[in-house]
């Protein structure tokens, strides 16, 4: 089923017709007939005009409540553009210094560094991943509390390489941008981002909750099941919610995307000064990294269809969404899902730029992949530990010229890891057991070595990892034993 807002939006001088997507709306609609999502929202803006937005299918399947443009949809990771937004005011009224290092703005708990100095951790690393903050993300269900942000700090807040050495993305490092902006303005996060952003935007139906009297217009979220079938997710909450926790809708985004293409101003309401909405989109991280997605602010830097543009997409149980601008043009699209089948949400993107840039072409990013070089600089035993919040957990690996490795975690028999690969200087490998995670999490986890080895050290991580539920990150370091 699709709503449609409108059937021509004045833009210009001349009157585009809802026609020029018909080829999209289609192909959309065919999409949620084959169990594809139970709802998409769109909107495109071409030239400070809203020409298209629409929603499909239904935002609660069990209710039968149909899409619209206006239904919020959790954004999960598109989030991290808006809080950085958020940090780029208080950057504007003189209250933080981008280059400072964090832990100048945090309470109690701070962050640290095992490579470098936790100095070098500062606001403008942790918002374009340089901060050597690594993997992280943690859902909590059934109404289970998620960690106090300094405990999430306590436990998981440390750098793993060198500030500013290397991309890494990181969920928590937006979670201790948010606190921060909390801590700095005064109050509370979402009620600064309300104040200050969303309200004067007239974002009416965007926040870091369901705002009271919109509860109707909330989506539920769905996966499918092993045989396709749309099954609700159980509501969860994060120890992270500037990388995740807002909510919004095509309609409210189509506005946010307007005022960054403004260089910080919508309807004479100025947000951002002109130099912070630039600053924003320029490319600050090391885009030559390998798996660098070349970052600003808050957005990813890139090219799509032969434009400059920055977006961002977001993906976790039950969601899938992506806001991508073009800001020389002065265009941007958002689609918004309630599952969280990313390629179909990729798909549509694709098919808008189509019929926006019709002369461009979708170039797929090429993954740079370093080739497997064998056990040979790896072999013998090494001994180390694993910090954990209940104490180290000693750690020894007998790697075998064969690439065959058995690790020992403390007084536990030896077991064999699991897709082992050497490539280069790193080491990676798994198994399962039981560690201490989340506080209503009692089951295996999956435990993963990467590591990096410089002479007879390896360092970096060893991350308990229960898909949808958490990846958690914890400092590994080993010596070589000879």
């Amino acid at each position: 089923m699709a709503m449609s807002v409108a059937q021509a939006v004045p833009v210009s001088g001349q009157v585009v017709a809802a026609n020029e997507f018909q080829t999209v709306r289609r192909f959309i609609q065919e999409g949620i007939d084959d169990g594809q999502a139970p709802s998409v929202a769109v909107a495109v803006v071409r030239q400070d005009q809203v020409i298209w937005a629409e929603g499909f299918g239904y935002a609660d399947l069990e209710r039968k409540v149909p899409a619209t443009p206006d239904s919020i949809y959790l954004l999960a990771s598109v989030s991290k553009p808006i809080t950085a937004t958020g940090l780029m005011i208080l950057k504007d009224r003189g209250l933080i210094d981008l280059d400072a290092p964090a832990n100048r703005y945090l309470r109690e708990a701070k962050l640290r560094a095992y490579v470098g100095s936790a100095d070098e951790i500062t606001l403008r690393r942790l918002a374009n991943h340089t901060s050597g903050l690594p993997l992280h993300y943690s859902f909590f269900y059934n109404g289970v509390e998620p960690h106090p942000r300094d405990e999430a700090i306590r436990r998981y807040g440390f750098a793993a390489t060198r500030p500013g050495s290397e991309w890494l993305y990181s969920n928590l490092a937006f979670g201790v941008l948010e606190y921060i902006t909390g801590i700095v303005a005064r109050r509370p996060w979402g009620e600064f981002m309300e104040r200050e952003l969303y309200d004067p935007l007239k974002m009416t139906r965007t926040s870091d909750r369901v705002r009271p009297g919109r509860e109707a217009d909330a989506t539920m979220r769905y996966t499918r099941d092993v045989a396709g079938r749309f099954i609700p997710v159980q509501p969860y909450a994060f120890d992270h919610d500037g990388a995740s926790a807002i909510w919004s809708s095509a309609n409210d985004l189509a506005r946010f995307a307007r005022m960054h293409m403004n260089d910080g101003e919508l309807d004479g309401v100025r947000i951002l000064s002109v130099e912070s909405a630039r600053q924003m989109r320029v490319r600050s991280s090391n885009a030559d990294r390998p798996g660098d997605k070349g970052n600003g602010i808050g957005w990813f830097v890139d090219e799509y269809f032969g434009r400059r543009s920055v977006s961002h997409t977001g993906g976790m149980p039950g969601v899938s969404t992506q806001l991508r601008l073009f800001p020389d043009t002065r265009t941007a699209l958002v689609v918004l899902t309630n599952s969280d089948h990313g390629p179909f949400r990729e798909k549509v993107v694709q098919r808008i730029a189509e019929v926006l840039f019709p002369d461009g072409k979708a170039v797929e990013a090429e993954e740079k992949k370093e080739p497997e070089t064998g056990a040979a600089d790896f072999v013998g035993r090494w001994e180390g530990r694993i910090v954990h919040v209940d104490g180290d957990i000693r750690v020894n690996l007998e790697i075998e010229p064969s690439g065959a490795v058995k690790a020992q975690f403390g007084k536990a028999e030896p077991v064999p890891l699991k897709e082992v690969s050497f490539k280069g200087d790193r080491f990676t490998g798994w198994t399962e057991g039981r560690l201490r995670t989340q506080p209503s999490y009692h089951g295996p986890v999956k435990i993963e070595l990467r590591l990096r080895r410089a002479g007879d050290r390896m360092t970096g991580i060893a991350v308990a990892l229960v898909p949808d539920y958490f990846a958690l990150s914890h400092w590994a370091e080993m010596s070589l034993i000879k």
